[in-house]
Parts: C-alpha cells; structure tokens; sequence
C-alpha cells in the first residue's frame, strides 16, 4: 500500500526508481506487483516452450521418417522401419503437443497476470482522481501509450458497463467515469468480472473504519482512549441565559 495516497496501487518503474501508479509518489522497489514486469516472465516462458516445441515436432518428425527410410534400405521388405519409426515419431508427437499446449496455457496466465494488475493501477488511480480517467492519465500512470491506454479502459467499459462508462466533456474530452457507488460491489478478482457477494470490497479499496455506536443515553467521550461512560442527567442549564430567567425558573 502507498503511504502517501493509501492506495493499494502496483509500482510502475522508470528506469531503476519505482512509484505509485495512484499518485506517481517514488516507492521503495520490490515492495509490490509491477505494471511494468507483470506476466512477462510467463510470457516468456511460454514462448520459448512454443518455439522448442515445433523444433522437436519438426525435427522428431523428420529423424523418425529418416529412421524409417534408412531400415527400408538395409533390410528391406523387413518390420524394422516401422519397429524403429513409429515409436520415434508418437514421442515425438507427444512431446511437442504437450510443449506447445504448456506453453500456450503459459502465455495466457501471463496475459491474465498483466490484465489483473494493470485493472487495479485502474481503480487506484481512480480513487485519487474523483472516479473520472482519462487515457492520457492511465497512459501517464503505468507507462504505455495513449492507445494501448485507450484499449485498457475499453475493455473495462465493455466487460463491466455496470461499474465503468464512457463520458465526453463540453471539450470533446473522453474520459471514463467509474462508478463510486459501484466500487464495493466489484469481485475481488478484477480478473473474473464476476458479481460479488454482499459487502465484498474493492480490490483496492482501503480497510472499513470500525466505529463504535453508543447505547441510548450514554455519551463517550470525544478523544478519550477507551469508551467512558457517562451517566444520564438533567440538561444543563444555558450559560447565556439572563438572571432575571433564571430567578423565574428557581422561584417556579
């Protein structure tokens, strides 16, 4: 959480420095998600297991084929061929499924990732913004371009037009508007969009302020510690009442 804005806000670096995606304040690094580094080593990695497997599809296939035809060769009219390649050629087929589907299922938990991130940098921004953003404000906030910030806050408006609209100023402006009253029903899971259940908070909304409601006829005392109760009594008598009201009141 952000000690300026009280934002639970991801980092966004520039350079080596972190800050705030709330409020832009400087941050200490590491101490919480980046939009900058969210999901990219899944995606990454999922790449690469993509790429390494369709270089074993494509030379497992073409080894056992080659496996095949060098048995044919030899001892032709013979099992070997078929003893040798098929075996080579399911390993190689299962291999380089499972690689490829690793490595997609990869790229979408970082795709996932980055979405959730960048979707709370959103809402905390929001909060320090009146409920009302620009895409040049979020584009400013998490580091990408006024499109790609655009897009975000589409999306948004489109996978949750109950809790985001789109608004245009007496300027032209675009901006989106989220909803306050809407905030504490927003699914703890930016993610999944789902509707929550009651008194769910935001996913970045700061913790309730427990507040003490008094008994009837007990006063507590403003400031003190600890709750003092306070015995009911008469009303105090107005201190800028006139005498001669008061010498009515005592002689009834």
């Amino acid at each position: 959480m952000c000690p300026r804005c009280r934002q639970n806000a991801p980092l966004v670096y520039r350079g080596v420095s972190a800050f705030c995606t709330a409020c832009g304040a400087p941050r200490m690094p590491l101490t919480s998600s980046s939009v900058n580094m969210a999901g990219q080593p899944s995606k990454v990695g999922g790449t690469v297991a993509r790429v390494f497997g369709w270089l074993v599809l494509v030379f497992g296939t073409m080894t056992s084929l080659g496996t095949a035809a060098m048995c044919n060769a030899i001892a032709e009219g013979s099992a070997a061929p078929y003893i040798l390649g098929i075996p080579m050629a399911l390993i190689t087929f299962v291999l380089s499924y499972f690689l490829l589907k690793g490595g997609k299922q990869l790229e979408q938990s970082g795709s996932d990732t980055q979405k959730a991130t960048r979707t709370q940098a959103v809402f905390a921004l929001a909060n320090t913004r009146g409920g009302m953003v620009t895409p040049a404000d979020l584009a400013q906030a998490i580091g990408i371009t006024p499109k790609e910030a655009d897009d975000v806050l589409t999306q948004m408006a489109k996978d949750s037009s109950d809790h985001v609209s789109i608004e245009v100023d007496d300027n032209g402006t675009i901006y989106y508007r989220f909803s306050a009253a809407h905030w504490s029903a927003i699914a703890s899971n930016p993610a999944n969009w789902e509707r929550p259940r009651s008194g769910q908070m935001a996913p970045n909304a700061a913790a309730p302020v427990q507040q003490r409601v008094g008994v009837p006829g007990q006063r507590v005392a403003e400031g003190a510690g600890q709750n003092v109760r306070v015995e009911p009594r008469d009303p105090i008598e107005d201190e800028f009442a006139s005498e001669p009201d008061v010498a009515q009141r005592h002689v009834r």
